[in-house]
Formats: structure tokens, C-alpha cells, sequence
């Protein structure tokens, strides 16, 4: 995902320390290129600098995510928006979007049971 200049710090501040992930070191040779890399199980996300960035708000990645409520919980402490969505017959959604605008989706396994009914909205 692209981030603008010098946003790593922000990133971190993000990524690391409200979603999550933890972060992981970049290739020696992609290190002078600027960005951040993150992991978390089987997910890997890296964040790339972008001279002429501009945020990604209808393309965005989805990440499959166990407890939506607690994520959702500290992204609303962090002072994010959680949009809650549920087009998505079955399956419990919502949209955020990081520091730089960037849209995110987290979205329930779909072995979860479908308890939009017991998410918290506020």
C-alpha cells in the first residue's frame, strides 16, 4: 500500500501499535527506498513511500480478522471510524481507514457465525 513521504512513523504508530501486526525487516537492498513492512500469521503488508501519493479509497485490501469487536473497539480508541457493512450476507464487515486515508477492510472467517446482531455499532 502506498503511504507519502516520511508517514513510517504514522504507520507504525498504526499498524503496529492499534491493528497489530508486528513489524519485519525490508530486504537490505529495498531498505534505502523508504516504507515498512508488517506481519501478522499468514498476512503480510508492506507500505511503500509514494511520491505523488494519493490515498486508496475504493481499492483497498481485506483482511480476515477473528475478533472484529475488539479491532473495531481499538480503532474507535485510536480515533478512527468503523463502518460497519452488511452487504455481505453471512459474513460480518466493516471499513476503516488508516492514517493516511487509505481504505481498510476487516472482515469476519466465514466460519464464524453471523453475530451482526452482537457487534457493538457505537
Amino acid at each position: 500500500m502506498a503511504i507519502p513521504a516520511a508517514g513510517e512513523e504514522a504507520g507504525r504508530a498504526f499498524y503496529r501499535g492499534v491493528v497489530g501486526f508486528m513489524e519485519t525487516d525490508k530486504p537490505p537492498a529495498l531498505v534505502a527506498q523508504g516504507g515498512v513492512w508488517f506481519r501478522l500469521d499468514d498476512i503480510e503488508l508492506h507500505l511503500g513511500v509514494q511520491a505523488d501519493f494519493t490515498p486508496a479509497e475504493k481499492a483497498h485490501p481485506g483482511f480476515e480478522w477473528d475478533d472484529l469487536e475488539d479491532l473495531a473497539r481499538r480503532l474507535r480508541a485510536a480515533g478512527c471510524t468503523v463502518d460497519w457493512d452488511d452487504r455481505f450476507e453471512g459474513r460480518r464487515r466493516f471499513y476503516t481507514a488508516d492514517p493516511f486515508g487509505n481504505r481498510l477492510e476487516f472482515i469476519a472467517p466465514p466460519d464464524q457465525d453471523d453475530a451482526a446482531g452482537d457487534r457493538l455499532d457505537s
